[in-house]
């Protein structure tokens, strides 16, 4: 089953032709058998699959396909009616049951797909929180190719404790919400942002090397500065930034490295970025 899953859910293809050789088999079926054999709970098979892996559309051609199928085996099995209208009926009726089989399926597809987004998701700030990034880097790691050089950025916020203390905790959650829109400015699509929880973030940055670390920590700095958030807030950041020759096989060990570089800035003063290459 985990084999069949994973194939319906990464090939398209795959996915749609076993939708539609799965109805031209239970509709063969449905022929052989004769209309004293009810199978129609085998349509919602193929119609199930459609509505969980594929879109709408995809969706309400197999409930329509479905009903057409099961017309024309009705047809042709020589089941005879007190009336002609009445096999139109039927296909009509197993159209909405299947639809509506189909509308539920997808629906509640839509809903654990909001609850797992949610979940994945720091609900102050909207980035990742710490176990979508433990996921997403799980995923960049089997990806990676051996020549790709990878980074992770540990930030905290200096001062923050200040605004928490004098302005209050809206005033604190108002940096939080402004910082971590000027982290997801500074990224490109390949990276990972999440925040860690209070004021420390981290970044992992994908396919790069000491020049492109160095012009993202200024390219950071820059979009900072036009926050004029240390003017309003009296808040800057300190980084550490491990550039990775390999990436450690578990999140927490390349966040350990960069942490530790992290403290070091805090150590020469704050506001400054430590980096440091590391072979695991």
């Amino acid at each position: 089953m985990k084999i069949l899953d994973y194939l319906l859910t990464t090939h398209v293809y795959f996915r749609r032709i076993f939708i539609l050789i799965s109805l031209l088999l239970i509709g063969w079926l449905d022929l052989a058998t004769g209309f004293e054999y009810s199978i129609t709970v085998f349509y919602l098979i193929p119609v199930s699959i459609a509505a969980w892996y594929e879109p709408t559309r995809i969706a309400l051609s197999a409930v329509i396909l479905s009903g057409l199928i099961w017309l024309y085996s009705d047809f042709h099995t020589g089941h005879i009616y007190s009336s002609p209208i009445i096999p139109y009926w039927n296909a009509g009726v197993r159209v909405i049951s299947f639809a509506i089989v189909a509308f539920l399926l997808i629906r509640v597809k839509t809903v654990l797909a909001e609850m797992t987004c949610m979940a994945m998701k720091d609900s102050l700030t909207g980035l990742n929180n710490f176990r979508s990034f433990e996921i997403q880097y799980e995923i960049a790691y089997r990806q990676r190719s051996k020549e790709q050089q990878s980074a992770i950025c540990v930030i905290d916020l200096d001062g923050f404790k200040q605004v928490n203390d004098r302005l209050g905790h809206s005033q604190g959650d108002e940096v939080l919400i402004r910082f971590a829109r000027v982290l997801q400015k500074s990224v490109s699509s390949a990276d990972i942002v999440a925040r860690m929880g209070g004021d420390e973030f981290v970044v992992l940055l994908n396919d790069t090397n000491q020049q492109a670390v160095d012009t993202y920590e200024g390219h950071l700095r820059q979009l900072f500065s036009r926050t004029e958030m240390k003017r309003d807030f009296g808040v800057d950041f300190s980084m550490g930034i491990s550039l990775f020759y390999e990436l450690p096989h578990k999140p927490d060990d390349a966040k350990h490295h960069a942490d530790g570089l992290m403290y070091q800035s805090k150590d020469l003063g704050k506001a400054t970025t430590t980096v440091k290459s590391v072979e695991v």
